[in-house]
């Protein structure tokens, strides 16, 4: 019986985390122009209304992924230039592209109950992807995860707590070594402890 317990809150996790990094609200993000067009809660002509993910000033996480990095940030640290951002899923991912629209860089933001993902370092762990080897880094954040991914490249994954809510940061580069993708988590991760 306690092997079935611990399997099923190990499968709540992992859905839990995949909704923190991918979203799982069910709605496809909605076009810019189209913002206004969402019916408001109680308004009797539109869907039902949905509770809103509110969250306290001091536990709300980056309103963007693109807010975690700079675009002189990543300029400098990739050696590389000019780019710019295209924000995704609702802000909760960020990709930063070259010139040739060629991604150099994502960022993805989410949040989750401690009680869903089982604290930083499961957030952290769950948060990287791929089968590759997999390195803890100390020093970044409360758990990082250094991973390779065959798809989306190197990755460095890492959380932190915020009372009782657990944010993870995961930020994937198709072609830079480690060294400055661990440079990019280390502003990431002071921009995070600055905005709660």
């Amino acid at each position: 019986m306690t092997g079935r317990v611990g399997s099923t809150a190990g499968l709540v996790a992992v859905v839990g985390l995949a909704c923190l990094l991918g979203g799982c609200d069910g709605d496809d993000p909605a076009p810019r122009h189209a913002a206004s067009a969402t019916p408001t809660p109680g308004d009797p002509a539109g869907a039902p209304p949905r509770p809103t993910r509110a969250a306290s000033a001091g536990n709300a996480p980056p309103s963007s992924g693109c807010d975690l990095l700079s675009l002189t940030r990543v300029e400098e640290v990739l050696a590389i230039g000019p780019v710019h951002t295209r924000p995704a899923d609702a802000g909760r991912t960020c990709d930063y592209l070259d010139g040739r629209e060629r991604r150099v860089l994502t960022v993805t933001v989410g949040q989750l109950p401690q009680a869903m993902v089982g604290g930083p370092v499961d957030a952290a762990r769950s948060s990287a992807t791929g089968g590759g080897p997999r390195e803890t880094l100390p020093g970044i954040a409360e758990a990082a995860v250094l991973y390779q991914d065959p798809v989306r490249g190197l990755g460095l994954a890492f959380a932190r707590a915020r009372g009782d809510l657990v944010v993870a940061v995961d930020l994937t580069v198709p072609a830079a070594d480690r060294e400055r993708l661990v440079a990019l988590a280390r502003t990431a991760a002071a921009a995070l402890e600055t905005a709660g």
